[in-house]
């Protein structure tokens, strides 16, 4: 299939090289033969040479900074999962000291915490005084673009980009590069990704299953059961009326944190998120335009909230409520990315030492057998650089540093000064962050082997210290040693839900890896202006009608709702993804 031959592309592209936290503002376009051009070039001269020397480069040019002091005006939004340690804060840090070695100098605009990211930079740039450099969303570009709000690049980029940065930017053979073309002109970079991390699996508490004899469900009927044990079968053993099955966000419903409703649709082969068009039955069609398998769905979750596995306060609970419900002991089953459990974990630890989550692949409602992740386009962030700035090819100096600092360390000591340590990650200082896309898979594999060998032979700088923690937390485990206050013990604890665990999120995701267990995403661009305009109209349409739907509304008004999706620009947008698919065949 097509589109399943294009996502091995980039798999295989980014074979040759996330976690949240702070950006500098936020939490396609047709192919044009300008930008296939600039990633043939930055291809060719990544493979000219080591991509690892910036000396290959002009040496007359200054890559990295300025001779001057230049102005940079930045907003911050802070993720919940990060603080500055060692005496750092946001305007004294390892990152601002190397912006300011190279005579970028800093200016904060603005400090929130990250659920206030997006409303905050349109505040600012609605004012007129708003980031020299910040982040955006994918389905904004296009947007920003015809506003002029941000300014065009291509030139700064062709004379400015180390090798470095091409070999970054063209990891996935130049996809996301070639769909921000827009008429042969750049306005942005991608901060590249992959599509593993986003994926959708099942977390659960382990313990509680043990506690009450009970297997892993493997289906969504099985996931039914379950969810109706640990409300009413005392899982934790207080005596207490305190537990529920299933922690669901009732406030977006279909986000990409913990808490999604979407792995429950994924179970039974739906894909309602945005503008996410998949082939079926040899045509592109808006995932959430399968209606039987979304009925049954919206059935399973109806059936769940009327028996009380679902709290009845979902309604109101969002991604930060599900952290502290499953933290706080009080929810057994979630469906998240692979990051969910990281800091639940020792929370569940502070109050029931023995407390373990496990991972899995979404339970399937096909009757097949075997569920299947979305796989999409990976590059949902971009970074851009202000129309008003005066450098704007400030853009990407401060890439070509992170790429440097974070996918080309010279020294561990180099590495650890500005990546962090598994309890310090430093690197969501950066104002341009630029992670190695596939490093996670890469750290399951190898650390996930250490742990059972001992051999650390085979372990880079990052995933030495990752095992070092790990081992640390099992070694406290097996003592009996625990004190979920420890750092050592959150930091091992976090990163074992994800790396260490044989039934860690990781080792889910590798299931499905190996067993190619994806549905592809048939629509892999930006998004057209049509969809950028209807987007947000549609899915808050389509989260109230999930939501009253679950606490009761008939199961068929989805039928109602999606005769309101077309109209309101649902059809246009679909036949818009049709032919851009028609174009890539």
């Amino acid at each position: 299939m097509k589109f399943k031959k294009a996502a091995a592309v980039v798999l295989a592209s980014a074979l040759v090289l996330t976690l949240g936290g702070c950006t500098s503002g936020t939490d396609q376009v047709s192919e044009g033969a300008g930008s296939t051009e600039q990633i043939s070039k930055a291809k060719e001269t990544s493979e000219a040479g080591n991509a690892g020397e910036t000396k290959n480069a002009d040496e007359s040019k200054n890559y990295f900074g300025f001779s001057k002091e230049v102005p940079l005006k930045v907003g911050l939004a802070w993720g919940q999962d990060f603080e500055f340690k060692n005496g750092d804060d946001s305007s004294n840090n390892a990152w601002v000291d190397l912006y300011r070695e190279n005579n970028i100098m800093p200016e904060i605009l603005y400090e929130v915490d990250s659920s206030q990211g997006d409303t905050k930079l349109s505040t600012a740039i609605m004012s007129g005084d708003y980031p020299d450099v910040f982040a955006i969303k994918s389905n904004e570009y296009a947007k920003y673009v015809q506003s002029g709000t941000i300014a065009d690049i291509t030139d700064a980029l062709e004379e400015y980009a180390t090798p470095e940065l091409k070999e970054y930017l063209n990891v996935d053979d130049g996809l996301s590069m070639t769909a921000l073309d827009v008429d042969g002109e750049i306005y942005g970079l991608p901060k590249m990704a992959n599509s593993y991390d986003s994926m959708k699996v099942m977390f659960i508490r382990q313990d509680w299953l043990d506690t009450l004899g009970l297997e892993v469900p493997k289906t969504m009927e099985e996931l039914k059961k379950v969810a109706h044990a640990f409300t009413y079968n005392d899982p934790d053993g207080n005596g207490k009326d305190d537990t529920y099955g299933l922690a669901l966000d009732g406030v977006e419903v279909l986000t990409d944190s913990v808490g999604t409703a979407t792995g429950v649709f994924e179970g039974f082969g739906a894909y309602p998120t945005n503008l996410t068009f998949i082939e079926n039955d040899g045509e592109v069609v808006w995932g959430g335009t399968l209606t039987e398998q979304m009925k049954a769905g919206l059935t399973l979750l109806q059936e769940m909230y009327k028996d009380g596995t679902i709290t009845k306060d979902f309604i109101t609970m969002d991604s930060n409520t599900i952290f502290e419900e499953a933290g706080g002991g009080r929810c057994g089953i979630f469906f998240a990315p692979m990051w969910g459990a990281m800091t639940s974990s020792y929370n569940a630890a502070k109050i029931d030492p023995k407390a373990m989550f496990t991972t899995w692949p979404v339970p399937d409602g096909t009757g097949t057998g075997e569920s299947k992740a979305l796989f999409k386009n990976s590059c949902d962030e971009i970074f851009v650089v202000s129309s008003k700035c005066e450098n704007p090819e400030v853009l990407i100096k401060l890439m070509n540093l992170s790429v440097q600092k974070l996918c080309h360390p010279e020294s561990e000591e180099e590495f650890i000064k500005y990546y962090g340590t598994s309890d310090y990650a430093l690197w969501k200082a950066a104002i341009t962050q630029t992670l190695e896309p596939l490093k996670n898979h890469d750290n399951y594999l190898k650390e996930s082997k250490a742990l059972q060998s001992g051999d650390t032979s085979a372990l880079n700088i990052e995933q030495k210290s990752d095992y070092e923690y790990m081992k640390a937390y099992l070694d406290m485990v097996k003592a009996g040693n625990i004190n979920a206050d420890d750092p050592t013990f959150q930091a091992g604890s976090g990163l074992y839900t994800v790396f260490g665990n044989p039934q860690g999120a990781y080792a889910a995701l590798d299931t499905l890896i190996n067993g190619d267990r994806f549905t592809y995403a048939a629509y892999n661009t930006l998004p057209t202006e049509k969809m950028s305009e209807v987007e947000s109209t549609l899915n808050k349409m389509l989260v109230e009608t999930i939501v009253k739907i679950i606490a009761g509304d008939p199961v068929d008004s989805y039928d109602k709702f999606l005769d309101s999706w077309n109209s309101l620009g649902g059809e246009e947008i679909t036949k818009e993804a049709q032919e851009w698919a028609a174009q890539v065949q």
